[in-house]
């Protein structure tokens, strides 16, 4: 029990510091220096410019996690000729973009709210879901109409969602499709879902480079590393989960598919593929990937800039997730019709 408690009161103390700290970012009219943030917030006091550089680092990427970017600003002192730095979050950096969520999306969260409803989060995660109710969104779609509860209700993914929110190196028994079973060391950075597929991403250790994992390959439990303490690692600045993931990191037996993008558009899937050629006016790409209807899925929110073309199953796959697009779009048209 003294370990939970201990666990408890390490996010208590990370939850208060970054509340502190996004207050004294969002209170300030101007650029807030280092040693104000020292004074303000009690973890910062007393640690030396570089203790405070890899503190501040840290929480200033676990902000960026929750959507919240960081403004920095330069400048030379006039007597020292010392660089000063300072810091502020703009209206631009912490306001949210207009919500518009689909059924599935709406599904997730309320999903995900239960694993924080006894958490230090859990009364400010209750009043965000009003609001959102407030707004008119539906966060209670039954598996009828949709909804993707069975992924989000197993151990692994409690399990490798509090790994990835404590910085927990874990390890795990994985079976790629096909293969062997073979056991897998990460630190995780993040959890992805595609429909109602669930990915863990992060640094495979004993392979040192950035991978991605299926949790329904995960065989047995997820367990923490032995030796290893919370928070022992960091997650780099520049991580962008868009910029990693592949369905073919997921690992299995590769396919090569064609995909057609409009010029100038999906930066991302241009990332991964390799051009090839041009017809009609498409600029076409070749993509290694595991399993076609995980890469349709990637690339449906490309709407009309891209447009799979081989092989056929990624082709049915995409046109099939389209149609079930338009349906739950028409049925909430529908019920916002009837609702007038």
């Amino acid at each position: 029990m003294e370990g939970v408690n201990d666990a408890e009161k390490k996010v208590r103390e990370q939850t208060e510091r970054i509340l502190n700290l996004l207050i004294a970012l969002r209170a300030t009219a101007g650029w807030t220096d280092r040693d104000t943030l020292k004074s303000c917030i009690d973890e910062y006091a007393g640690l030396s410019d570089s203790a405070f550089d890899r503190a501040f680092s840290r929480d200033k990427s676990l902000l960026r996690t929750m959507g919240i970017e960081i403004s920095t600003t330069s400048w030379k002192d006039a007597h020292t000729g010392a660089n000063g730095y300072g810091y502020r979050i703009t209206q631009d950096d912490y306001a949210l973009p207009e919500i518009d969520l689909t059924p599935e999306e709406a599904a997730v969260l309320s999903v995900a709210s239960r694993f924080w409803q006894d958490s230090a989060l859990g009364i400010h995660t209750g009043r965000a879901l009003n609001k959102l109710r407030g707004l008119g969104i539906d966060l209670h779609a039954s598996a009828e109409d949709g909804a993707p509860e069975a992924p989000f209700d197993t151990e692994s993914f409690s399990v490798a969602l509090s790994a990835v929110n404590a910085r927990r190196a874990v390890e795990f028994d994985y079976r790629k499709p096909g293969g062997p079973v073979s056991h897998r060391r990460l630190e995780p950075y993040t959890l992805l879902t595609r429909g109602d597929r669930v990915y863990l991403i992060g640094r495979d250790i004993d392979k040192d480079d950035i991978r991605t994992f299926r949790l329904a390959r995960v065989e047995g439990r997820i367990s923490p590393v032995r030796r290893r303490k919370d928070g022992d690692y960091e997650i780099p600045d520049d991580f962008r989960v868009s910029d990693w993931f592949r369905p073919d990191r997921a690992s299995g037996p590769a396919h090569t598919a064609r995909v057609r993008v409009r010029p100038g558009r999906a930066d991302p899937v241009r990332r991964i593929g390799t051009p090839v050629g041009a017809e009609d006016g498409w600029d076409v790409l070749e993509i290694s990937c595991e399993d076609p209807e995980e890469l349709a899925a990637s690339l449906l929110g490309y709407g009309a800039a891209v447009r799979p073309a081989a092989p056929p199953e990624l082709v049915a796959a995409h046109e099939e997730m389209l149609r079930r697009t338009r349906d739950a779009l028409a049925q909430v048209l529908d019920g916002k019709a009837v609702g007038r």
